[in-house]
């Protein structure tokens, strides 16, 4: 699409707003607001005279962007813990790093109350990269690996998402519709599969104001799902963050900056560590993002984000820290993108001539 290289542009070249430690922040420079779309109801505000009037646009389906619409989601994670991938067939392997493509096509199914949706997404193409960790690089390991990664891939492609979704742009809940657990290893399984797609899915929440309203200004979001952690089964990350948006019309597009900061706080392993302050590491979350909204819709149709999680200063020592970048684009009816194959691969960092490249997302 078009407007996906403007995205990634201003990401990396730095137009996105950047704040700082006793700086201020400055959004790129508007143009003129673009006119209300033909369908849309248009209301005065009231003002006093030393006021600017400014209209609002009423948009008539909040939820529009998951009425029979097709997205193309490209992610990559490396968390600072081992997350454990199983298979049915007793095969596993550890993992700290992979990236995820998926073809989702969605469709409003049960509307929930006056605020949310049940949203139902059938994932009509999907792959994923992984690496692996450097003492189960031998033949047997790295043949495990590849047939669990495959194993994923055979139960998501093709798979229903059921999703609960608020009007306000925030995605409430992800899961997979039809999953059965009939033992320990397929409760684990679930898990870590559910996991894999609140990451992707994650890049859908960003809150808007009150009706969608797509005029220029900033906002505030508290504890975005975007700003959140994953970690292994049975450890449960603690922390809060705040974004800031930015909304700007540039270059004939409304664009959305985000500039997030948080904190959050991870239970080490309690096999190898004892209770108490030395068992939990802090991270010091920094996000920026651009997304793009179609003003006569109301909607976001792009987002390109990138996190970066590093360990505060108390921690013992450096374990490289959490990071998280990915790419949500609309897709027309016929666009059938190539998401490339299912593999083991090497860490980003790594240059294992045994394994493929990791080959970042657009960054």
């Amino acid at each position: 699409m078009v407007c996906t290289t403007l995205a990634w542009w201003l990401l990396a070249a730095g137009a996105l707003a950047q704040e700082t430690e006793g700086s201020t922040v400055e959004p790129t420079t508007s143009e003129s607001a673009p006119a209300a779309p033909a369908d849309a109801t248009v209301a005065p505000v009231s003002a006093s005279d030393d006021d600017m009037i400014e209209e609002v646009i009423v948009y008539g389906d909040l939820f529009a962007r998951w009425d029979g619409t097709r997205w193309l989601i490209m992610t990559e994670m490396g968390v600072p813990y081992a997350l454990m991938m199983a298979s049915n067939e007793n095969d596993q392997f550890r993992t700290n790093s992979f990236q995820v493509r998926a073809v989702i096509a969605c469709d409003k199914d049960w509307k929930l109350g006056k605020k949310r949706y049940e949203v139902l997404c059938d994932v009509e193409d999907f792959s994923m990269q992984a690496g692996v960790q450097r003492s189960e690089r031998g033949t047997k390991p790295l043949a495990q690996a590849e047939r669990t990664l495959a194993e994923v891939d055979a139960k998501l492609t093709g798979a229903k998402l059921q999703l609960q979704v608020l009007d306000d742009g925030r995605v409430a809940q992800t899961q997979i519709e039809g999953v059965t657990t009939r033992n320990r290893r397929e409760s684990l399984q679930n898990q870590l599969m559910n996991q894999v797609l609140d990451r992707l899915m994650s890049g859908f929440h960003l809150k808007l104001r009150k009706f969608n309203q797509l005029n220029e200004g900033d906002w505030l979001e508290y504890n975005s799902t975007l700003m959140s952690m994953p970690a292994p089964v049975n450890i449960t990350p603690a922390g809060t963050n705040m974004v800031k948006h930015y909304l700007n019309h540039f270059e004939g597009h409304t664009l959305v900056q985000s500039i997030g900061r948080g904190m959050v706080s991870v239970p080490l392993d309690r096999e190898t560590k004892t209770s108490g302050p030395e068992a939990i590491k802090n991270y010091k979350l920094d996000l920026i993002g651009v997304s793009i909204f179609d003003i006569d819709e109301g909607y976001m149709t792009e987002r390109v984000w990138a996190l970066e999680g590093t360990v505060t200063a108390g921690a013992f020592f450096d374990d490289g820290g959490y990071w998280y970048a990915g790419r949500i684009e609309m897709l027309d009816e016929d666009e059938r993108p190539d998401l490339g194959p299912t593999r083991v691969i090497n860490n980003r960092g790594e240059e294992d001539l045994n394994l493929p490249p990791w080959v970042a997302i657009e960054r």
